[in-house]
């Protein structure tokens, strides 16, 4: 603190061209600092304040930035944001180290030793975009398209979109995201195949509807299954959860770990990691031998009371049954069939507002007809459901019985509620069956699209439709669909979704190639819930890797973050580097991933600097501004763009693979128009100027907020009712057996091959390594993890006062448990799966299970910092790094190939810090921001 004190912007002038130098290769500069010259401290100071948006972590808070002479020197929230309200959290305010931190690196890096050594020579953009597209057309000319790949995720990025594409352009079929299967994609993309709807993630701003301003916010429960926005989104969600409570909303915690939003829940239910869905299934179970849900919902807009065919386990349309029926509804909506209580018999089902029903429709129901077996899916659901007393869920899943049933009370006796489902599923086997439970159990209270609820459609997407509503596949609401010919149209029929492709087909001669795509990606044929985001299975892609079948990819772009930090079972990465011949990276500092693998590194903006539109608070857009900039770092999107382009030069104007779509904008100045228009403003230069005029851009609350539009009356005269096959909410999954079997909606016109068949319910499925299954000798402990206020994914760890707060990664441990261990609290300790160990220290609490441990990911920069001797510095990830643990090979989730990053076994020792790890406060200096007096560079590109 001293040593910042004593520092002024003007101290680094004359060791500026050193500053940037250093901080290209990762050096520190903490020995080159020199004393304040005092004739500074009466330099005229030029202020003023700029509006933009943080972008510390995946969601967006409006914020404000003071600079100084061209420097900022405060941060703090936007007051007029909706959710955050002025609020900024600690990860919004560690920009003010990370933008102009000593790690920064701020030109183009060619590696100059070998991997690991951390060796680097700066070289010119011209250079590296040469670089990098010579290997990358070198490889494809070579191998083939397949040899490219391409990554991002693991935080501070913004290109998400491009790393989908970029491989495209290039005829190649692989990407992956440590995150997407393991963080999001399950929620997402079965919240459009459950019912064509937003999801149920409040980080991720899906959830909005009980964060609606305003008197009238009907909220009065929300359950967090898996999720603490207090720490994951602490300054939006989790001020919003605060502001719910304050005005009475009750809420229900469903985590492992006592986190701060547990504290302050009314129930709070500590499930044994990677259990939850015994715990969902107890849930329905008592919901369902109470008759507490609710019956006219789950009767007319569920598919529960229709008959499945227990050959084919989908749904037995009306036809199927009665020949001579004639529908009376058009051939994009069936009519199915169910047992009719009014008539005592089999009946034809047509979709109807339930007022005009010709049915009653028994929901659980088995029985014969014309010689077949048949049961409705509500009681195929209720059958699964039938072993999960409460008594058995307790004992499971360590949970007691009667705290259970005083959640689901709480739950089921609100008019109005909704569950809010965390990240914790995805990174278990049970990545689809968890979604599928939670949005089950809000379809049967009929807690969607109500007032005060999570499952409550809003904005464009939720306005009262005029048509049939309908669902787009691949990509991001279907980007690729039109743009490719690929992917059906869930609720067109068979005979539109036909002429559909042919049409597109003629029209766009690429189809049949994106299709290839499809089928060739590494991993599809099992797990074919990848396509919604067009990623590839990432075990696979590993052992494709490191076998060359059935194809080895050699050249890899990664757009974001510590890939070893990020990568579930990073040891097993770490050995297949060999194999990949050249690795692109960009990121604005130098990583663990990038020292033992990069042999070529873009730098890229921090936040501070990107100019975007980032995500909404509400119904209001904010502007992310290019409040500053310093070095030749540039927009996110831009490294890849003019990658494409030099490609498309040296191959003689075309390219391999398909016409690049949503790759980004080239130039900075393409970069700001495109945020100008989304902003409607005519110029970047006016929006800047007049940036009250234009943010936040407001879409009025009436044409925002919108409720019971599946009730509406459509042009078919029928009520619109959802985006889905039948119509109506799927809490049986129906689509789910057809995605296995070819890959629809998604690999369509031309299928993939078959797989076993994914359950369209939550079902249970004990974790591979576990308590039942292990000798608990070896292995005593269940792991977990989450997030901590301080950090984003991989991001922030060279945040010196966030550093010094939280320096280490705590191992948090019941006492009982550290007793018998000898271990005190704030002791290092050694935790070992079998795959690798780690090193933490003990946080003995009494908010775990004495079966349980609780860590947060890390990884450790200081490892390589110029203050260690070059003899003893690593890369960081070893050291710390919870993914050393994690375990990447199968039983992966079905739908999505998600691995295991919770709910595993683990030892614990008492140990001892490891080398290198720092812990005092002092030992941070080197990361306290030194580039203030960086030059403000014009657009490289």
């Amino acid at each position: 603190m001293a040593m910042k004190a004593s520092m002024t912007r003007r101290s680094f002038v004359k060791t500026t061209a050193l500053a940037g130098a250093a901080a290209a290769i990762g050096v520190s500069l903490s020995d080159s600092l020199v004393e304040v010259d005092p004739a500074y401290a009466d330099e005229p100071v030029e202020t003023k304040v700029v509006k933009t948006s943080c972008h510390g972590c995946i969601q967006m808070c409006p914020a404000r930035a003071t600079v100084e002479n061209g420097v900022v020197t405060k941060l703090e929230g936007d007051p007029d944001a909706p959710v955050s309200r002025g609020s900024l959290c600690m990860k919004g305010l560690n920009q003010l180290h990370t933008m102009y931190s000593p790690r920064r690196v701020l030109h183009p890096l060619k590696r100059a030793g070998e991997r690991g050594e951390n060796k680097w020579e700066v070289i010119s953009w011209d250079e590296a975009i040469e670089e990098a597209a010579t290997h990358i057309c070198d490889a494809i000319d070579k191998y083939g398209p397949y040899a490219f790949f391409a990554s991002v995720g693991g935080g501070g990025s913004y290109s998400f979109m491009e790393a989908m594409t970029l491989p495209m352009a290039f005829g190649s079929p692989t990407v992956f995201e440590p995150g997407c299967a393991q963080c999001y994609l399950p929620r997402w993309s079965l919240s459009k195949l459950f019912y064509g709807g937003i999801d149920q993630s409040i980080a991720d701003n899906a959830v909005q509807e009980i964060f609606r301003t305003g008197d009238d916010n009907k909220a009065e429960v929300v359950v967090l299954w898996g999720a603490q926005p207090s720490v994951s989104q602490t300054a939006e969600s989790g001020r919003g959860m605060a502001e719910l409570r304050a005005k009475g909303v009750k809420t229900i915690v469903v985590d492992p770990n006592f986190s701060p939003d547990a504290v302050k829940a009314d129930v709070w239910l500590p499930v044994r990691p990677a259990t939850d869905t015994g715990l969902l299934l107890a849930w329905f179970r008592y919901i369902f031998e109470n008759k507490l849900y609710n019956e006219e919902f789950t009767k007319y807009w569920t598919n529960l009371p229709f008959l499945i065919d227990p050959d084919t386990k989908l749904p037995v349309e009306a036809k199927e049954l009665f020949p001579d029926y004639v529908s009376p509804t058009p051939d994009n909506t069936p009519a199915y069939a169910c047992f009719d209580a009014r008539t005592n018999a089999v009946a034809p089902f047509p979709y109807s507002a339930p007022a005009d029903s010709p049915v009653d429709p028994e929901v659980f129901w088995a029985g014969e007809f014309n010689g077949k077996t048949y049961k409705t899916a509500g009681q195929i659901y209720k059958e699964q459901a039938d072993p999960w007393t409460l008594e058995h869920a307790e004992e499971v899943c360590w949970v007691p019985a009667e705290r259970i049933e005083e959640a689901i009370k709480l739950y089921t006796g609100a008019g109005v509620a909704g569950i809010a489902n965390g990240v914790a599923s995805d990174m278990t086997e049970s990545a689809s069956q968890v979604p599928l439970g939670c949005m089950g159990l809000d379809s049967i209270m009929g807690y969607i699209n109500k007032p005060g609820c999570t499952m409550t459609q809003y904005g464009a997407a939720g306005a009262p439709p005029t048509k049939r509503p309908v669902t787009y596949n691949n990509g991001f609401d279907g980007m690729f669909s039109d743009m490719y010919g690929i992917g059906a149209v869930v609720g067109m029929s068979p005979a539109e979704n036909e002429a559909r492709a042919k049409a597109l087909g003629e029209a766009n001669p690429q189809q049949k190639l994106a299709n290839q795509l499809l089928i060739d990606r590494l991993g599809m044929k099992d797990h074919k819930g990848l396509y919604a985001w067009c990623h590839s299975h990432i075990p696979t892609v590993r052992e494709a890797i490191a076998t060359g079948e059935p194809y080895k990819p050699r050249v890899w772009f990664d757009m974001s973050g510590n890939k070893l930090a990020m990568l579930g079972n990073a040891k097993s990465w770490y050995e297949v580097f060999p194999e990949i011949d050249y690795i692109i990276g960009q990121y604005p500092m130098l990583t663990s991933f990038h020292i033992e693998a990069a042999d070529l590194v873009f730098p890229v903006r921090e936040w501070l600097e990107e100019p975007m539109v980032n995500m909404t608070q509400l119904n209001t857009q904010w502007l992310q501004n290019e409040v500053v900039h310093i070095g030749e770092t540039v927009s996110h999107s831009i490294p890849a763009a003019q990658v494409i382009a030099r490609c498309k030069e040296k191959w003689g104007g075309s390219l391999p693979g398909l016409v690049p779509g949503y790759i980004g904008n080239a130039t900075e100045e393409e970069v700001k128009a495109s945020v100008a228009e989304t902003l409607h403003a005519p110029s970047w230069d006016e929006l800047v100027n007049n940036t009250d005029t234009y943010v936040p851009y407001v879409t009025p609350p009436e044409e925002y907020w919108h409720y019971n539009q599946h009730e509406t009356i459509v042009d078919d005269g029928l009520p619109a009712g959802f985006g889905t096959e039948s119509r109506k909410v799927e809490t049986y999954c129906q689509i789910l057996i057809k995605l296995a079997r070819t890959g629809y909606p998604f690999c369509y016109p031309e299928p993939q091959e078959a797989c076993e068949d994914y359950s369209p319910i939550c079902e249970f499925i004990e974790p591979a390594e576990s308590p039942v299954n292990d000798d608990t000798d070896e292995y005593p402990f269940v792991l977990t993890s989450g997030r901590v206020p301080y950090f984003h994914h991989g991001t922030m760890r060279h945040a010196a006062f966030a550093r010094e707060l939280y320096p280490a990664p705590d191992v948090r441990i019941n006492p009982r448990s550290a007793a018998e261990l000898g271990i005190e609290h704030m002791d290092w300790v050694k935790v070992s799966s079998r795959r690798g160990e780690i090193h933490g220290r003990a946080y003995l609490t009494e908010g775990v299970h004495p079966g349980v441990v609780w860590m947060e990911r890390f990884w450790n920069p200081e490892c390589y910092d110029a203050s260690v001797p070059e003899e003893k510095q690593t890369a960081g990830w070893r050291e710390c790094n919870v993914n050393v643990l994690t375990k990447n090979d199968a039983p992966f989730n079905e739908v999505y190939g998600s691995y295991t990053n919770r709910g595993f076994t683990v030892k614990v020792e008492k140990s001892e810090k490891p080398d290198n790890i720092w812990v005092e406060p002092e030992q941070f200096a080197p990361f306290l921001p030194t580039l203030h007096s960086e030059p403000i560079t014009k657009d490289v590109f």
